[in-house]
């Protein structure tokens, strides 16, 4: 912590090892465990210590960047900020991960800087029905950098992900919302 009142903390030296070199800090926090967690114009960075980095350690950890455009869910309640994110399962297929907690017990803007980014993100999100039992989310996300919608879809059910004729219908309505839908505005960082 500082010394000053009010003034944040300074950012460890090794996170620029985790940024691109033009990317720039929007905000961090530190959960109750001590681990750091930032926001970027790319997504959310929280420290690895899972990982093979070469000359990672304990007090160093490597970066873990989850994007925008990956994440399902942002939820801030008491003093927790909840993330699922998803990855692909098949061409335009997405499956969520588990949901990560992050007790933040000085959150700063984080939460809401997540909240703002993440929904920045959605350009369309549409949820479909596809047999009487199975339902899709079919999103347009705006991604920084990239024009035009990066389109997937989120089964409700992950296990609905691995019926190939689940994906087909899937990848079908995803096709049709596609070409009906274009980008409201240009992504701006």
């Amino acid at each position: 912590m500082s010394i000053w009142p009010g003034r944040r903390p300074k950012l460890p030296t090794y996170v620029r090892t985790w940024l691109a070199p033009d990317e720039r800090v929007l905000t961090f926090a530190t959960t109750a465990y001590g681990d750091l967690v930032l926001a970027s114009p790319r997504g959310l960075w929280m420290a690895d210590h899972n990982s093979a980095r070469s000359g990672a350690s304990p007090d160093e950890p490597a970066g873990q960047l989850i994007s925008w455009e990956s994440i399902v869910t942002a939820r801030w309640a008491g003093d927790v900020l909840t993330v699922t994110a998803a990855e692909e399962a098949a061409p335009q297929i997405m499956k969520r991960l588990p949901t990560i907690s992050l007790p933040l017990p000085e959150p700063a803007d984080l939460p809401r800087v997540v909240r703002q980014r993440v929904d920045r993100s959605v350009a369309a999100s549409h949820r479909r029905a596809i047999s009487p039992t199975a339902t899709v989310l079919l999103v347009g996300r705006r991604v920084s950098g990239r024009d035009g919608l990066l389109w997937y879809a989120v089964f409700d059910r992950d296990s609905d992900a691995d019926d190939p004729q689940a994906r087909e219908l899937a990848t079908a309505m995803l096709q049709a919302a596609s070409a009906t839908m274009s980008p409201s505005r240009p992504d701006s960082d």
